[in-house]
């Protein structure tokens, strides 16, 4: 184990870390020799191709050799030209255009900027971010402020300007007495009772078509996006999809909103957009939302150091066609569906309260009651101790908490490289399990005393 030097701002300064020497397919190597299977694709979501992809590597020294980066409103690249080309027809559904960044936040912030820019562009005056409680959409105090992580938040209250939030379609911790159908139409008349409660000041709508790591693998109920959708259509107010986590195959489609028949008009992407190979996020946009701002013969009024730069664009594409060469995408869907039902054999453990997700976007949850839903104590720190039980045993999962009231309830995130197969889906699960085994009987012994 080392212990991280005074030097390096971490997670913890107390804390002893393995040091990693390196990654290979979907296992990271500590410099004792010890493996560890990466089931949290890095924090979270990140290494979709896998780790160590020799295609990449030559890419990135290629394309570095010949230019890396150059001031993007001077200059225009082929490599640029083709890898837009290429994103643009993986999303399909009229996303013609598209824009590079340099990671998750800058993406959804300059989602956000697109759509006020919109806005301004019809002569609107509107400010306002319309997202839910229990949603993540970065770390800037900006996204912090409209996005709903009430645990990552609440340190930098006072420099927010409080965006209105709605409650999460989060159909686990409905109330017990109401059907799906009836929970939908209740979430659907929060919507347009506060559409109308802001009347011409929403810019836009935010979200993560499945929560990711605020509440663990959240899918909605059916319709839920559709008929968000339409009150947005009615009000013109822009759908922002943020695919940072459920974007590139993550949940078994090229993109988490296509399970939902519903097209943003901006999407933002990070995170397996390069599968950790180099920083990079992207925004991409329908055409009534860019044409609205040519209209005015503005451009889009952002941009930054790394924003369309050549070398991203090198990893991007290299990373796209290792995706399509490799049928990640159908192999996400199969072999998500055989984790899951591995997964459900954890049901027999007293603690486990839900088990969900899509593709290899999964997780579980877990409650000292399953009857009633009860959390457990926070004292615990139940999600927390099987991440570091995991550790132990060669697994990293990303242990999570907030989905009960968004201060407490433990839950886990399960996101491991899209190219898993059944064999080491098979380890991930038995040594979850066995991890799983030890924290039950510590926390049981915990009670009594």
């Amino acid at each position: 184990m080392h212990l991280i030097n005074s030097q390096l701002v971490c997670a913890d300064y107390n804390k002893e870390y393995p040091k990693i020497s390196h990654a290979k397919g979907v296992y990271y190597y500590d410099t004792t020799g010890k493996k560890y299977l990466d089931a949290s694709g890095a924090t979270a979501c990140v290494t979709n191709i896998g780790h160590g992809v020799e295609e990449v590597a030559d890419v990135i020294s290629e394309q570095a050799r010949k230019v890396a980066v150059h001031p993007a409103h001077l200059f225009y690249n082929e490599e640029i030209e083709n890898y837009l080309a290429n994103l643009c027809a993986f999303a399909g559904n009229g996303f013609n255009h598209a824009w590079t960044i340099s990671g998750g936040t800058a993406a959804v912030e300059n989602a956000v900027k697109l759509a006020f820019q919109y806005q301004r562009s019809k002569g609107r005056q509107r400010k306002k971010v319309l997202a839910r409680w229990g949603s993540y959409h970065g770390n800037s105090i900006f996204n912090l402020d409209f996005g709903g992580n009430k645990i990552r938040r609440d340190y930098y209250e006072d420099l927010m300007k409080d965006h209105p939030h709605l409650s999460p379609c989060f159909p686990y911790r409905r109330p017990s007495d109401m059907s799906l159908e009836a929970y939908e139409d209740t979430l659907i008349a929060e919507f347009d009772e506060t559409t109308k409660t802001f009347k011409d000041d929403i810019i836009c709508f935010v979200a993560e078509p499945v929560v990711g790591a605020a509440l663990g693998a959240v899918a909605p109920t059916e319709n839920y996006f559709k008929r968000i959708k339409e009150i947005c259509e009615r009000e013109d107010i822009l759908f922002i999809a943020d695919e940072v986590m459920t974007g590139f195959g993550r949940t078994g489609k090229n993109f988490a909103m296509e399970h939902y028949g519903v097209v943003p008009d901006i999407m933002a992407l990070a995170k397996g957009i390069s599968s950790g190979y180099l920083p990079l996020g992207a925004i991409m946009a329908q055409d009534h939302v860019i044409n609205t701002l040519k209209e005015t013969g503005k451009p889009f009024l952002s941009g930054q150091t790394y924003s369309c730069i050549p070398l991203a664009a090198a990893v991007g594409n290299a990373n796209l066609e290792y995706l399509k060469k490799k049928n990640l995408v159908e192999n996400a869907a199969n072999i998500g569906q055989f984790l899951k039902e591995k997964l459900f054999q954890l049901d027999a453990n007293p603690f486990v309260g839900d088990i969900r997700g899509i593709g290899l976007f999964l997780s579980v949850e877990f409650v000292k009651d399953k009857s009633t839903k009860e959390p457990i104590e926070n004292e615990f720190a139940f999600s927390k101790r099987l991440e570091a039980k995991c550790m132990e045993n060669g697994l990293t999962i990303y242990g999570c908490k907030g989905s009960y009231q968004l201060t407490s309830g433990d839950h886990i995130l399960i996101s491991p490289p899209l190219v898993l197969n059944e064999t080491e889906a098979t380890e991930l699960y038995e040594i979850l399990a066995k991890s799983l085994a030890s924290i039950t009987e510590d926390y049981q012994n915990w009670l009594q005393n």
